[in-house]
């Protein structure tokens, strides 16, 4: 690589003939090397740039370093030897020349698709089966009196008072060391609310109410400090003792202090293990697997079709609100793998005034990608009217008719097969929904087998669901 041309950033410039000097290279321009090492450009105007501007628009593309130039001889001329030592150089510099830096890229700002992936990364169902197992506050007690008991003193120490000290200072940091490192543990493992899915963020919030789960992390957290804060008072007291009984002295009151601090608020470590339990036993739904999610009133015979369908085994009872939580069963047809969603109950009200059991069934259907089977007791069997059915119906399809949606007429062997077609409101909708239901249901009959074949295999409604989620999350 030859250079073109050599020139200064800006005005004239004097190096030092010991010293190497970097210049760059700018497009276009012309420049002679005087006898005085003074570096001109023909071209002001490109000279006088700015060079941190240049370079970032990429018109720097060469950085050269110049060694000392070589002596002129007697009787050369200003520009005779400036033009001299300019062509001795044009040789010379092709040894000097190294790439210039590129410029820096631009920073390319996250589109929605990028910032949404990155949400999601953080966002992922499962979170609870992470959960680390929470010993019970007596457990960890007794193994860390256990522990701390063990602990010698450093070898080596001949006198007694100092060693005693020692052993003294070492058991009481054991001791903060195994009460205060499980709760690090679980303040640092339970997962943090803003990491969660949506979904199980409600989960959490409808099962021990709002604020109850950071409430108990805190509380964790804060007895951990509250343990170091003692433990360390009491080693450092104890590592000052002067005499070996008053280094027992100290390590049995540092002991004694440390166990009533971690026993006055042991009843935090109570609540995490009922919170670990609890959060642990819930059912993961996988995004990934197509779902099937059954919704209706209460007792219309949701918990029945799951044990049919699936490999979910709900209790099945003759009163209402049976079903209190979110459960799970799986369908293989054709080597698929499907999830079945059971879900509580929703009476005629406004969701405001909905309980805290059927407010899980609205967070399954406002975040989980899934197909909804809707179902109908058009016997009034299960103790709701086929009014208020028809009004909750028409709600929740209003809200969420943007799923794929399929409607089941349960306990059909119930209703009056010879029934006559003149009934007197079978004009208005809710006389027509009595009579056949919504459009396209299926009727079905748990106890005859009744469409068990038709709803037995969800292939067709569950993958359009998944499919079509897919696409809405790549849009």
């Amino acid at each position: 690589m030859s250079p073109r041309c050599i020139a200064n950033i800006g005005p004239v410039q004097t190096a030092r003939p010991m010293k190497r000097l970097v210049v760059h290279e700018p497009l276009g321009s012309c420049c002679v090397v005087d006898p005085k090492l003074e570096w001109r450009c023909e071209r002001q105007r490109e000279a006088a740039a700015s060079s941190s501007t240049r370079a970032r628009h990429g018109e720097l593309p060469c950085i050269l370093l110049l060694p000392p130039p070589p002596p002129l001889s007697r009787g050369d001329s200003t520009t005779d030897a400036s033009l001299k030592v300019g062509r001795s150089y044009s040789r010379y510099l092709c040894n000097f020349a190294v790439p210039a830096a590129r410029p820096r890229p631009q920073r390319v700002r996250r589109n929605a698709r990028d910032r949404l992936d990155l949400v999601q990364k953080h966002e992922k169902v499962g979170a609870f089966q992470r959960i680390p197992m929470v010993m019970p506050a007596t457990d960890i007690l007794m193994s860390a009196q256990r522990k701390s008991r063990n602990v010698p003193p450093t070898k080596g120490i001949a006198n007694i008072a100092k060693r005693e000290r020692n052993k003294g200072a070492k058991q009481l940091d054991a001791l903060m060391k195994e009460l205060s490192v499980p709760l690090r543990t679980y303040t640092e493992n339970f997962p943090k609310r803003r990491d969660l899915h949506p979904y199980e963020r409600s989960l959490i919030e409808l099962t021990f109410g709002e604020g109850y789960y950071e409430k108990v992390i805190t509380q964790v957290d804060a007895l951990r400090k509250k343990i170091n804060s003692v433990g360390k008072q009491h080693a450092s007291v104890c590592a000052k003792s002067l005499t070996k009984r008053e280094a027992e002295e100290r390590l049995s009151e540092g002991r004694k202090k440390l166990e009533e601090a971690f026993e006055h608020g042991k009843w935090v470590l109570d609540d995490l293990v009922n919170i670990a339990k609890t959060l642990r036993s819930m059912p993961v739904v996988d995004p990934h697997i197509p779902t099937l999610c059954l919704v209706g009133s209460p007792n219309v015979g949701k918990s029945s079709l799951v044990r049919i369908l699936s490999s979910g085994k709900p209790e099945v009872c003759s009163y209402p609100f049976t079903t209190r939580g979110i459960l799970m069963g799986h369908i293989v047809s054709n080597h698929e793998r499907f999830q079945v969603t059971d879900t509580p109950g929703l009476l005629t009200r406004d969701d405001d005034e909905r309980n805290n059991i059927e407010r899980l069934t609205l967070a399954v259907l406002s975040h989980l990608p899934i197909a909804v089977l809707y179902v109908h007791d058009l016997s009034e069997d299960c103790g709701t009217s086929v009014a208020d059915q028809y009004i909750t119906y028409k709600h929740i399809k209003e809200r969420f008719g943007d799923r794929l949606w399929l409607d089941v007429i349960s306990k059909s062997d119930l209703l009056d097969k010879n029934a006559s077609s003149e009934i007197d409101d079978a004009d208005d909708e809710v006389g027509r929904y009595r009579r056949f239901g919504p459009e396209g249901a299926i009727r079905v009959s748990v106890q005859g087998e009744v469409g068990i074949k038709e709803v037995s295999n969800p292939r067709d409604i569950v993958t359009q669901n998944h499919q079509f989620n897919r696409t809405q999350n790549l849009l």
